[in-house]
């Protein structure tokens, strides 16, 4: 940089008259005299340093410039005048590799001065086979936190294993490709996560063949894992059948596994993920559990860990659930008797919150005026992620079961003769009617923080010393502006994902309720489509579309647009409905 003097510390108007400046304070005299405002002097000390990025860059471009002009000969050339230049004076020149010139010319050397910018670039872009498993992983992987429970995270202890098979590493492609391009709305990508699924489905369909490689974890996952590709790539509700047969797929594997599967702990995790999965795809497709598949569950269930913070509650909450399966797929019965076991159902779930520990409660927070984000009157916070999904789990079969109840209470009363008191019918109805609504209601205050709109409570993972009762949180600050709605997506950590696949759903029974109000309808649409985004599954895409088409059909009669819907308070809500 050519020297130019001491720069000038005086006024900016002394400086541009080039007249000594006092430097007086507040203001030079010259100033003063003049009658103009005195803007200040210069810092000396910032004065010592000047950006010269810009210009230095700019000399660099020009240099690149005129090397890429001159033609492979003269490049050849000046390289050789120059390195005998330097070999002779004594000093080593600086090489770079120039790949195009190489490969150009194969036989001469490829050696030259300064590099061009297309030789210098050197981005490091991973994959896209990389960049989808990142994304599947910041979205749909956890491990055990509070809960001794994770999601999905028994893929990446199988993908580090030594000698990993190609079978279970196309699945994973094929499912993450296919997450990453509904996300991103890439074509390009779809058709990747395609030919994965087809490499996938075609090793799969080998490895079954074969009883020794059937029973493999690796095996297993795989077939999971192309049921959650046929999830993201979900076109219409006929799809669900191919959902379904992937898992009944799995549900066999199960059985052939037996009870050896069990001895190994990630065996273990893999079973009780699967049997939450085959039973929500029962309970959505009407159909009954696989046969041997509770027998399996029964009998792994204590050796298992994921439920030792409450193993009474939790094994009597699945098995109730398995209950409420097997009465929403019973075509068969009389009315008085679905209604006696769904009577008896919501008994058993009575006396099982009776058994909750603290830690799988939640704090209902009044809203004092509505939010922009969260829907109704109120919303839940919960100190766990698979927590609320548990509770959701067991609002949708209260759903199924008032459902029922409702239905057939109709149907008892159309017989003649009725097989219920006239005098009871409309109450029971009613009673029915109410718990729909607070159900459903319950499963929207619950998306607000599984959404990312409210953060979750810091909660220290339990050490294997310390008493589950040390373990607890304390009741979260909620004045604390993390727990008030924001914009969805706010709180959402890529390295804890909340399991929001898990709210599809549910929030899909809320919104298809013939109970529910079209203004939670749009709600539960705007939720749903911003999950699709979200996770890149297209599931949650065209189950909006079925609530939106049931929205349309109401909003078009004007007296049935809204009926029987309606907010509901939280004070309102008891029981599992809240």
């Amino acid at each position: 940089m050519p020297n130019v003097g001491r720069p000038s510390r005086g006024c900016k108007h002394c400086r541009d008259r080039k007249v000594k400046c006092d430097q007086k304070r507040p203001s030079c005299s010259q100033c003063i005299r003049s009658g103009k405002e005195c803007y200040g002097y210069r810092d000396a000390l910032s004065m010592m340093f000047k950006d010269e990025t810009a210009v230095v860059a700019k000399k660099a471009e020009k240099r690149y410039e005129a090397l890429a002009l001159q033609t492979p000969q003269q490049s050849w050339e000046s390289r050789g005048k120059q390195t005998s230049d330097e070999g002779s004076s004594g000093h080593s020149p600086i090489i770079w590799v120039d790949a195009s010139f190489h490969s150009s010319r194969p036989h001469s050397a490829s050696e030259t001065r300064y590099p061009t910018p297309e030789s210098m670039t050197r981005e490091i872009v991973p994959s896209i086979e990389d960049q989808a498993m990142g994304f599947f992983i910041s979205n749909h992987v956890s491990k055990p936190t509070l809960v001794p429970r994770g999601q999905y995270e028994w893929i990446l202890e199988a993908l580090k294993q030594p000698g990993c098979e190609e079978v279970l590493r196309s699945s994973v492609n094929a499912a993450s490709l296919a997450g990453l391009a509904n996300s991103t709305k890439n074509p390009m990508i779809m058709a990747k996560a395609h030919a994965a699924y087809g490499s996938a489905l075609r090793m799969t369909n080998n490895a079954l063949r074969v009883r020794e490689t059937a029973v493999k974890d690796s095996t297993l996952i795989s077939v999971i894992l192309l049921g959650l590709y046929e999830n993201f790539v979900f076109q219409d509700k006929r799809s669900i059948q191919a959902w379904a047969k992937h898992v009944q797929g799995a549900s066999a594997l199960l059985n052939l596994r037996g009870k050896e599967q069990f001895k190994h702990d990630t065996a273990r995790r893999i079973f009780h993920q699967l049997y939450g999965i085959i039973m929500l795809v029962s309970l959505e497709a009407g159909q009954a559990i696989p046969d041997g598949i509770k027998e399996l569950y029964d009998y792994g269930n204590p050796s298992s860990d994921y439920a030792v913070h409450g193993r009474q509650w939790t094994t009597r909450l699945t098995h109730f659930m398995h209950d409420s399966i097997n009465l929403n797929k019973d075509k068969e019965s009389d009315p008085l008797t679905l209604i006696t076991k769904a009577t008896n159902l919501d008994r058993e779930l009575d006396s099982i919150k009776a058994l909750m520990n603290r830690i799988w409660q939640y704090e209902t927070v009044q809203l004092k005026q509505p939010s922009e984000y969260a829907y109704g009157t109120f919303y839940h916070i919960y100190t766990d992620s698979w927590i609320a999904q548990m509770w959701n789990n067991l609002r949708s079969c209260r759903m199924y079961l008032y459902r029922t109840m409702r239905e057939q209470l109709c149907k008892g009363h159309t017989c003649n003769p009725s097989l219920f008191p006239r005098n009871e019918i409309a109450p029971r109805i009613a009673a029915a009617e109410k718990v729909i609504r607070t159900t459903t209601a319950a499963i929207c205050a619950s998306a607000p923080q599984l959404t990312g709109m409210i953060a979750f409570p810091h909660c220290p993972a339990p050490t294997p010393d310390a008493s589950f009762a040390d373990s607890l949180p304390d009741v979260p600050a909620l004045v604390d502006p993390l727990f008030k709605p924001h914009p969805p997506g706010t709180f959402l950590d890529p390295a804890c994902p909340t399991g929001m696949h898990h709210l599809i759903w549910p929030l899909y029974a809320a919104g298809m309720s013939e109970l529910s109000s079209n203004e939670m309808r749009g709600w539960v649409i705007e939720m749903l489509h911003f999950v699709a985004l979200r996770i890149g599954t297209r599931q949650a895409v065209v189950l909006a579309d079925g609530v939106k088409e049931v929205l349309e059909l109401r909003s078009a009669d004007a007296g049935v647009g809204v009926a029987g819907g309606g907010d509901v308070s939280a004070a309102g809500v008891s029981g599992f409905g809240e």
